[in-house]
C-alpha cells in the first residue's frame, strides 16, 4: 500500500513540475515568487503525504468494518452491482463529490468543523503544489465519499488511478492558469482553476465541489467566474504563523 502512495505522489510532483509549473510560467494569471513559496508548500506536500498514508491504513480497517460482505450482497438484490463499470464509476463519483460538497458546507457553516478546514484557506498565493496544505482531520473527512467506490465494488487497482486522477485535478483546480473562455464551457460540468479560485477569496463559501459544478448550482453556491474581476481578487483569510492545531485541524 506504501508502494501505491509513493507512486501516486511521484507521479503527481512529476506532473505537477512538467506540467501545471510550465503550464503557470509560460501563462500565468499572477506573477508568484515561487522560490519564496516552495519551501512552504513542499513542507505541507511532505505532511500530507505523511497523513494520506496513515489514512490509507485507517480507511482500509475501515472499510472492512462499515462495509461489510452481507451488505455488498443486499446491495446486489437491486442490480446495482450487475451495472456495467462505467456506469458505476459515475454513480461513484457523484456520491463521493455530493459527500465532499456537504462535508465542505458544513466546514463553513459550522465553527468546530472551520478548525480542520482552516489551514487549507491560509493559503495566499494559489498554484499547484499549494493544493497540499491539508489538515489531517480535513482530509479524513473529505475521504469519507471515496466509500463509495468499494461499496460499488470499484477493483482496487482502478481506485489507485481515481486517487490518482483526483490528486492530479486537485493540482490543477489550485494553479495559477490564466482564465481562459474553453474554462467555461467546462464549468457546466466540470471544477475548474477560475471556478476553484473564487472559493479562497474572501467572497464567501461558494463553489464549494470538488469534481462537479452541479451540486453549488443546484443548492445556491454558484458563484459565476465572470462576474468577478481576476486582478481583484485577495486569497487567505489570515496571515497568522503556523501552528500544529492547524496542522491537525482542531
Amino acid at each position: 500500500m506504501i508502494t501505491q502512495i509513493m507512486i501516486g505522489w511521484l507521479a503527481t510532483f512529476v506532473t505537477g513540475g512538467l506540467i501545471w509549473f510550465f503550464l503557470e510560467r509560460i501563462d500565468p494569471l499572477r506573477d508568484i515568487k515561487y522560490a519564496e513559496q516552495f519551501l512552504k508548500e513542499f513542507g505541507a506536500a511532505v505532511i500530507s503525504i505523511f497523513f494520506t498514508i496513515i489514512l490509507a491504513y485507517l480507511y482500509g480497517n475501515l472499510i472492512i468494518t462499515l462495509i461489510p460482505s452481507s451488505f455488498i450482497e443486499w446491495l446486489s438484490q437491486f442490480g446495482v452491482l450487475s451495472l456495467p463499470l462505467w456506469v458505476r464509476l459515475i454513480l461513484a463519483y457523484l456520491i463521493k463529490d455530493f459527500c465532499f460538497y456537504v462535508i465542505h458546507w458544513c466546514m463553513h457553516y459550522n465553527k468546530y468543523l472551520w478548525q480542520t478546514h482552516l489551514w487549507h484557506h491560509s493559503i495566499q498565493q494559489l498554484w499547484w503544489l499549494a493544493a497540499q496544505r491539508t489538515s489531517f482531520t480535513s482530509r479524513f473527512l473529505f475521504q469519507v465519499g471515496f466509500l463509495a467506490f468499494p461499496l460499488l465494488a470499484i477493483p482496487p487497482e482502478v481506485m489507485f488511478y481515481l486517487g490518482l486522477l483526483s490528486a492530479l485535478h486537485e493540482n490543477w483546480t489550485h494553479s495559477n492558469a490564466k482564465w481562459r473562455s474553453w474554462m467555461g464551457m467546462l464549468e457546466w460540468i466540470l471544477v475548474t482553476p477560475r471556478y476553484h479560485s473564487l472559493h479562497h477569496t474572501r467572497v464567501g463559501a461558494y463553489n464549494l465541489g470538488s469534481y462537479f459544478t452541479i451540486f453549488d448550482r443546484l443548492f445556491g453556491t454558484y458563484l459565476d467566474p465572470e462576474s468577478i474581476n481576476p486582478d481583484e481578487q485577495t486569497f487567505g483569510i489570515n496571515d497568522q504563523p503556523i501552528t500544529w492545531q492547524k496542522v491537525i485541524g482542531i
